[in-house]
């Protein structure tokens, strides 16, 4: 039995009649006839009374094989109507890999209007620092990573990337701070603060570093802290002063539990996002709508 002949069968039992049959499927009722003399040889059985056998009246063979024909062609349509949907990306799965930051106060945004306008698609989701999430996409062990750096461009032989956005680290005190109520303080003042380290791992620390170094400062460090959200609660108890994604503490602002500080003279510290994915990805079904709508909204920038 082949799919085209059980769809040949359905519609002559659906029209009791092969020339209606022949009508609908556009072949001529010889073809008709020719499917259903192979598919009795195949089965080695008669499906059709012979007499008035145009009419299309079943035998009890044939009345067996409708029941589950009928079956079939539904299960095949129903997988056909699955699989486009899945081309058309609204099922299927997206690996994505980001960082904590991102994943916190930019990702929850973003795939809201995902998951909108594709509901069916299942995202999985990680969260690490760069140098992980690249070699997560170098494994093929995620889709796509949101990678953070400091320039505006990424270069990697291997992978291809997008910049998606921007948005700037500021300088965060407790109000408790003797800064605090400084409008603008000078890199001397700032040096001789303890800073609390977030990011170490990441290009993140290296980033505040180098800005510091080029002006001819060291930074003190009191204590290195891998969760944002810990290097919050201890600014907030001042602990420690810390340069932190300015969109990371818009709650705390909001409250009056944490400040910012602007230095004389110090160039803004900008983070850019880009995403990465392999260079040879197939970009097909939610893959493609996911690239699509990241390079179409360009969802965020500070």
């Amino acid at each position: 039995m082949d799919i085209k002949q059980l769809e040949v069968f359905n519609t002559i039992c659906k029209h009791k009649n092969f020339s209606s049959a022949a009508k609908e499927l556009f072949i001529s009722q010889p073809t008709v006839s020719s499917h259903i003399k192979s598919l009795e040889e195949n089965l080695g059985l008669q499906l059709f009374n012979r007499k008035n056998k145009a009419m299309g009246n079943l035998t009890d063979a044939g009345k067996i094989l409708y029941q589950y024909s009928t079956q079939i062609l539904s299960l095949v349509h129903e997988a056909e109507a699955s699989l486009d949907h899945y081309k058309q990306g609204n099922f299927g799965a997206l690996s994505l890999a980001t960082s904590h930051t991102f994943c916190n106060w930019f990702l929850p945004n973003i795939l809201e209007s995902f998951k909108q306008k594709y509901p069916s698609v299942e995202i999985v989701l990680h969260t690490d620092f760069t140098p992980k999430m690249v070699n997560m996409v170098e494994n093929r062990e995620v889709h796509f990573a949101i990678a953070r750096t400091n320039s505006p461009t990424y270069t990697d032989n291997d992978l291809h990337s997008e910049l998606i956005g921007q948005d700037p680290s500021v300088l965060v005190v407790s109000p408790q701070h003797h800064l605090a109520d400084s409008k603008k303080v000078t890199i001397d003042e700032i040096i001789k603060e303890q800073f609390i380290v977030f990011g170490k791992k990441s290009s993140y620390w290296p980033q505040i570093n180098n800005l510091f170094a080029n002006e001819g400062h060291e930074l003190k460090t009191s204590m290195e802290l891998n969760d944002i959200n810990a290097v919050k609660k201890m600014i907030e108890i001042n602990m420690g002063i810390a340069i932190l994604p300015l969109i990371s503490i818009q709650d705390e602002l909001e409250k009056g539990t944490l400040i910012t500080i602007s230095v004389k003279g110090f160039p803004q510290m900008i983070r850019y996002s880009h995403l990465v994915y392999q260079k040879d990805l197939i970009i097909t079904g939610p893959i493609e709508n996911f690239l699509q709508f990241i390079q179409e909204t360009k969802p965020f920038s500070l």
